[in-house]
């Protein structure tokens, strides 16, 4: 569950009704939660920082948040982690068997890592200063309700499986809300 930092004080007075309340947004899944046990205390911050770090050093490496974090809104973590092993596998085996010098493998390395992880990276921190409550983007969120097919496009963006501009383009933008204030007809 995320909510705007600028809430994370008020949500926290009352966090199980605030969580509830989200919930009770998606009915399916709200049946589900309300007929399961919580088993631990709700946990959350606010402090979520965006970094990059430098991945190795001498006789120590890091792979996925603890190379490279960013907010976890994408659910990216593990397939980063994973990500960050195969490269970081393939620069000691270069550097061990002679294929190349293991510091320069480990920097190829980082590099490989950073190019990949770079475009979501920027996508998330352009979405962490989106003004979710302008009303452009407010506009934008009640023509997409009823509408699957955009709605999936506008998460994937949110994940990093679309390119933004295959959605966030005047074209695009233009359509969805001429949908929807034609009541959902083709344009």
């Amino acid at each position: 569950m995320a909510w705007p930092r600028d809430q994370f004080h008020a949500i926290r007075v009352d966090i199980e009704k605030n969580y509830m309340e989200t919930i009770d947004l998606v009915p399916g899944l709200a049946e589900r939660v309300r007929e399961g046990h919580r088993e631990e205390r709700f946990y959350g911050t606010a402090d979520l920082p965006n970094f990059f770090r430098k991945p190795y050093g001498q006789g120590w490496a890091l792979v996925g948040d603890a190379g490279y974090n960013k907010d976890p809104i994408t659910a990216f973590g593990i397939s980063d982690a994973f990500r960050d092993a195969q490269l970081l596998s393939e620069a000691i085996d270069d550097g061990m068997s002679g294929r190349a010098a293991l510091e320069g493998a480990l920097g190829e390395c980082e590099r490989r890592r950073n190019e990949s992880a770079m475009p979501l990276y920027e996508t998330i921190l352009r979405a962490a200063e989106y003004d979710q409550h302008h009303p452009r983007s407010m506009e934008l969120r009640a023509a997409l309700q009823g509408n699957q097919p955009d709605t999936d496009l506008f998460m994937g963006v949110l994940t990093g499986s679309v390119p933004k501009e295959e959605f966030f383009n005047s074209q695009n933008i233009r359509r969805i809300l001429s949908q929807a204030k034609d009541g959902g007809s083709a344009v």
